[in-house]
């Protein structure tokens, strides 16, 4: 993924101006700033829920504008900083609804999704707590279901 020219802004307020950014496959990638310096507001253009006023957001190479939002959600993931889970909702269930976006009308459920959910549970250690309601979770255990999503 990168960006090339992004100045991103709220109205007439800017928060980023010109920036070029490159995130490289395969690699943990972190922004760190101050308060208010337009971190969220960056995550948010880069997962697409904010158009840059100027310049784009590439994903391999291809402007995530010219990208249907169904290939996008197959390949981008973004995990707010205070995501809400329905409520009672189990593990198992929420990791699932990940699967939503390589699922077609006539095909709702396949052993893909499940090896998916399976593995997508097991590399991030929640597995043991599959049947187990998220909201009694810790806020760690929290986390890395919605990353398991």
């Amino acid at each position: 993924m990168t960006a090339r020219g992004l100045t991103l802004s709220y109205e007439e307020r800017t928060v980023v101006e010109g920036l070029d950014l490159d995130v490289p496959d395969g690699a943990v990638t972190v922004v760190v700033g101050p308060n208010a310096c337009g971190k969220s507001t960056l995550l948010r253009a880069l997962g697409r829920l904010l158009r840059p006023r100027r310049g784009a957001v590439l994903l391999d190479g291809t402007d995530l504008a010219k990208i249907p939002t169904r290939k996008i959600a197959q390949s981008l993931g973004l995990l707010p900083q205070t995501p809400v889970a329905p409520e009672a909702i189990t593990v198992g269930d929420l990791v699932a609804r990940g699967r939503q976006p390589h699922q077609r009308w006539w095909q709702q459920w396949s052993a893909e999704d499940e090896r998916a959910v399976v593995e997508a549970m097991a590399r991030t250690d929640v597995a043991t707590l599959a049947d187990r309601p998220v909201d009694e979770l810790s806020g760690g255990q929290r986390q890395r279901v919605w990353i398991a999503m």
